[in-house]
């Protein structure tokens, strides 16, 4: 009975190994994927260049993603789980010391630091790409939708100074999201340091005045 009992836990071990070890070899394919995005670009991108990158057999890709649209699908899931999680490293790492204004702040820094990682630029690649293939965009819009109500729900904790203004509220956070967004994928390359920082400065300050403006201001004019 007791040899019985030790079979069964050891296979049962064994089970339990082959599922870690086969997750791990699913996530350094999709990690490879990633890295493949940023480094060949979208369109460049073969399932046989993936499996080189990651260092893992022919036989082995097919059996995690038998076609590259399955592949396709599951590293832009990957990336965004990523995304979410280097977001909210990012902004839970804020020093809770900060107050007001000054958090506001460091929180446009976090979210800088997000945009300009090579995370963000995988993404980015991606949405490029996307536009002239309809097969990737419907992956990229289903998937985005759980990371933009994500990054609403940190806005509401980073700004909740501001919760409860409507309309105001979401002007001001589409504001920042493309601005910033715009800037982290824009051509800036003279003095580009000096002038990014002189624009999120700008940022900043224009959003702590727009919850000062009173409805005659433009603010007011575009928002309910």
């Amino acid at each position: 009975m007791a040899n019985s009992i030790t079979k069964g836990d050891d296979t049962a071990q064994d089970i339990s190994w082959q599922a870690q070890k086969s997750a791990m070899t699913r996530d350094r394919i999709l990690d490879a994927a990633i890295s493949c995005f940023i480094e060949l670009g979208y369109t460049n991108v073969t399932t046989a260049k993936v499996a080189s990158a990651a260092g893992v057999s022919r036989g082995a890709m097919l059996h995690h993603f038998p076609s590259k649209t399955e592949l396709i699908q599951a590293a832009v899931e990957y990336l965004h789980v990523k995304l979410l999680e280097d977001y909210t490293e990012r902004v839970k790492s804020i020093s809770p010391k900060l107050k007001g204004r000054k958090f506001r702040r460091a929180g446009i820094d976090a979210y800088w630091q997000h945009l300009t990682g090579d995370l963000f630029t995988a993404y980015h690649e991606l949405c490029v790409a996307g536009r002239t293939d309809s097969e990737l965009k419907a992956i990229l819009e289903k998937s985005s939708v759980k990371f933009d109500m994500h990054v609403q729900e940190s806005n509401k904790e980073l700004f909740k100074d501001w919760e409860g203004t409507g309309d105001r509220f979401l002007l001001a956070m589409d504001v920042t999201k493309f601005m910033m967004e715009g800037l982290a994928v824009g051509q800036l390359v003279v003095d580009r340091e000096e002038r990014v920082n002189r624009l999120l400065d700008y940022l900043a300050d224009r959003l702590e005045e727009i919850f000062q403006e009173g409805t005659s201001g433009a603010i007011g004019r575009h928002s309910s």
